[in-house]
């Protein structure tokens, strides 16, 4: 009896585990007494078949080598033929449904057969997409001259709807673990530090800034189990009170909570803790549906950088008005600047004046805000700022 219980509890980790493919199908092999096994999704490319994607089973894998030479796509005399082989009436196929007797290729495949190993063929395929087919390869070995049974073919047309399943749930999983990694790096590109934590106060997720700062300790780190601490109890217990609080009751309409860390003066940590709203996610998960609470960290102590030669590129700038804009937003004076930059103040003042007039503003506090709302200050890297 086909053990279908014990194939599909394999076939259906692969998704998390593709290291299980070559299980799955070496079940298949033994049950359909085969020498090898492979899935495939093949498609047309001017006038042939070309295969996408490719999973064996662990005996074809170790001969993996010598069944490339012999059966790459460009070589491989049924990849070579008209799509027709194909057809969705026929979803059963062998090598005399494919060549005419007298067709080369034909001659040109039973010598590839034998120099790989391989003996008799079957394919069983369902269309999985417009342009697109998933089939199931089987190779009986060279000395078993048997053909393929009704009930052979049976249950390789019963497997392909779960083989079809699974490299489905395996594209959706890829494509959400692609979509995490860009958003990851995207999140570690900006300068200001964000973190996720779930209600007890554990990091869930942080981005580059914010690493960086738990790294650092001094003001706000991650214990031995796992929970922002502070330096102080009464904020350390404040704090994990307003994430608990955020992340238990996501629909909150509450004004996100903010605290300064290490005291009201300069050198505090600036924290806002807010809300995750669930919207738009299932709620019938069999998982935890606890929701998580989102916390943006500025420190006092590093800032973002201005890089001239980007501020040359946004605004027209010269390489000397870039550094000199780029100096002004961050709290240089004229005098401080020409000291620095080995320029007199006149020189620096017409430089200002030219900034001015071709960022469009009158005044210079206009100036530094129109650079402190630049796509440039938020997706640059802070730089730590040497205490005094």
């Amino acid at each position: 009896m086909f053990r279908i219980n014990r194939l599909l509890l394999d076939l259906y980790s692969c998704p998390t585990d593709r290291s299980r493919w070559p299980v799955v199908l070496d079940q298949v092999r033994r049950t359909l007494e085969v020498q090898s096994a492979v899935l495939q999704i093949i498609y047309p490319h001017d006038g042939h078949l070309r295969s996408r994607w490719m999973a064996r089973d662990s005996r074809s894998e170790a001969v993996g080598a010598i069944h490339d030479r012999y059966f790459a796509d460009d070589v491989n005399p049924r990849m070579l033929v008209s799509y027709r082989a194909f057809s969705d009436d026929q979803p059963i196929v062998r090598d005399p449904d494919i060549f005419y007797p007298d067709d080369p290729l034909l001659s040109d495949l039973n010598q590839r057969l034998a120099a790989a190993g391989l003996g008799r063929y079957m394919g069983a395929h369902t269309r999985i997409s417009n342009t697109e087919v998933l089939t199931l390869v089987l190779h009986r070995h060279p000395n078993d001259d048997r053909d393929f049974s009704k009930r052979e073919e049976r249950l390789a047309l019963e497997l392909l709807p779960h083989f079809h399943q699974t490299i489905k749930l395996t594209d959706t999983l890829l494509d959400a673990q692609r979509q995490a990694h860009y958003l990851h790096e995207a999140m570690d590109r900006f300068s200001f530090a964000m973190l996720i934590c779930n209600a007890d106060g554990s990091v869930n997720w942080s981005n580059a800034a914010a690493r960086s700062i738990l790294e650092r300790g001094g003001v706000l780190w991650v214990n031995g189990n796992g929970r922002l601490t502070t330096r102080c109890t009464s904020q350390t217990t404040a704090l994990r009170a307003a994430i608990a609080h955020a992340a238990h009751d996501p629909y909150v309409s509450d004004e996100p909570q903010v605290f300064a860390l290490g005291g009201k003066g300069s050198g505090a940590l600036h924290v806002r803790v807010q809300a995750l709203e669930q919207r738009g996610m299932s709620t019938e998960a069999p998982c935890s549906s606890e929701g998580r609470a989102l916390l943006v960290l500025m420190d006092p102590n590093s800032r973002p950088s201005l890089p001239p030669d980007l501020l040359k590129q946004l605004f027209g700038l010269s390489p000397a008005e870039s550094r000199l804009a780029s100096s002004l937003c961050f709290g240089a004076t004229l005098n401080e600047y020409a000291t620095r930059a080995g320029v007199t103040v006149s020189t620096a003042r017409y430089q200002l004046k030219q900034i001015m007039a071709k960022m469009q503003v009158s005044k210079q506090s206009q100036l530094v805000q129109r650079l402190c709302s630049s796509v440039i200050l938020h997706m640059a890297r802070s730089e730590r700022i040497a205490d005094a």
